[in-house]
């Protein structure tokens, strides 16, 4: 005989179950700030790269983007050393991409000496063609996995990559380098503050 009296429990319990999940859910695979949504983790080639933190950038009381960082294994004491890692930004401004890339080697220069920048010269030649005009609500990433080199996407797009250890140190130094533009948005990203 069916026991008939113990379905709607039942039911009750699986719907209960559902939301709790889901409630639960939004808190673990997502973190927000000022709006903008980051997803917990990373998936790029099958390599998984979690988010260490946030950060909101602010210039004379204006929002101008939010930024999160993701890291994949490595060795944690070298910042910048050889490992997947990926700084992904949401604008509230608009930005020329050649402004953006004479900013980014304005600071690539405080991080590295004019011999390695010297090496590095085609590259920052190269990155020049990838930092495109961004505006309100655009998200630009720079994804870099060891042996493939630096990806630079707008909007998930992918503009371009380009390849070598030491480009990806030099670029992503303005972000977490000695000297980034922000130190207190660097403490942020890394999960620091």
């Amino acid at each position: 005989m069916i026991d008939i009296t113990n379905q709607p429990s039942r039911k009750i319990r699986k719907a209960a179950f559902l939301l709790f999940f889901l409630l639960v859910s939004s808190n673990v695979f997502a973190q927000q700030i000022s709006g903008v949504w980051f997803n917990e983790n990373y998936m790029d080639q099958g390599i998984n790269m979690s988010l260490q933190g946030t950060g909101l950038k602010s210039l004379f009381f204006f929002k101008a983007f939010a930024a999160g960082f993701y890291k994949g294994q490595g060795d944690d004491s070298d910042l910048l050393g050889n490992y997947p890692k990926r700084i992904e930004v949401e604008y509230f401004v608009s930005i020329p991409g050649q402004k953006l890339n004479n900013f980014t080697i304005d600071i690539m220069k405080q991080n590295t000496s004019p011999a390695d920048l010297e090496i590095l010269k085609d590259e920052v030649r190269e990155m020049g063609k990838y930092f495109v005009d961004l505006k309100p609500g655009d998200r630009f990433s720079l994804t870099y996995i060891p042996l493939v080199g630096t990806k630079f996407a707008h909007n998930g797009q992918l503009v371009g990559i380009i390849k070598g250890q030491e480009f990806a140190k030099a670029i992503f130094s303005v972000w977490i380098g000695k000297k980034p533009f922000d130190s207190r948005l660097k403490e942020q990203v890394l999960g620091l503050n």
